[in-house]
């Protein structure tokens, strides 16, 4: 594990270490968290080009910000600053036993249904199993300490925007529904616990520990 936050006595204010990032610092006893898995450039800029596609239904969406999407594991809510050590101390095996591997987005879908989509969502590959599986892993280690086991079944997706209104629904539809959505594959090799602050302008995310995978997978196995 690599950790980006330092703390002072109190506990209660944390900086981050990591190049490139603004510092962020908090006086509050608690934090929103989530575990997610980060995706790297040539996922995101595929992700990019569909989204130019649906924008095109002119459908009343609020667009996630490409850049800051992300493959959810586990939604912790909002946690005690002082339990992040905990956290962290539970779910680096999970990660340390976890080997790279390959996945790729495939295909596009709605929540909750397309006669009334709120979530446009594009899927992610899991034919191996390795999200479900880790999802499972994180959900038994993080029950000694009062997490809420996840009730539905695992459903690995990139949410792309939410819908404001009807407006737009049916060309919006339409355009998921005949769609080709296949991108390129790509390797996840570590997993990110992360800070969600939320703002006007939508939720930003501060990394604040990082947990590599085991095992490197071969660049064979990483198609272009």
């Amino acid at each position: 594990m690599s950790s980006l936050l330092s703390s002072t006595d109190k506990g209660l204010q944390y900086k981050i270490e990591m190049k490139n990032l603004a510092p962020v610092e908090t006086n509050q006893e608690q934090i929103r968290a989530f575990v997610a898995l980060e995706l790297p450039e040539n996922a995101i800029k595929f992700l990019d080009e569909i989204a130019a596609v649906l924008k095109q239904s002119r459908a009343d969406i609020r667009w996630t910000r490409i850049a800051s999407i992300h493959v959810t594991l586990k939604f912790l809510g909002n946690i005690e600053v002082s339990r992040i050590s905990d956290v962290e101390q539970a779910i680096e095996p999970v990660f340390g036993s976890q080997t790279p591997f390959v996945s790729a987005i495939s295909g596009l879908g709605v929540f909750p249904n397309l006669m009334r989509p709120r979530v446009i969502w594009a899927g992610l590959d899991d034919s191996l199993g390795h999200l479900g599986r880790m999802v499972g892993l994180i959900d038994s280690a993080l029950d000694n300490l009062g997490f809420e086991r996840e009730t539905r079944p695992y459903n690995p997706h990139l949410t792309l925007g939410r819908t404001k209104s009807d407006k737009g629904k049916d060309t919006l539809v339409d355009l998921i529904r005949n769609l080709e959505c296949k991108g390129p594959s790509f390797e996840l090799d570590r997993a990110t616990l992360f800070q969600s602050i939320l703002g006007r302008n939508g939720p930003r995310y501060t990394p604040i520990s990082m947990f590599n995978f085991g095992k490197k997978t071969s660049s064979e196995e990483i198609r272009a």
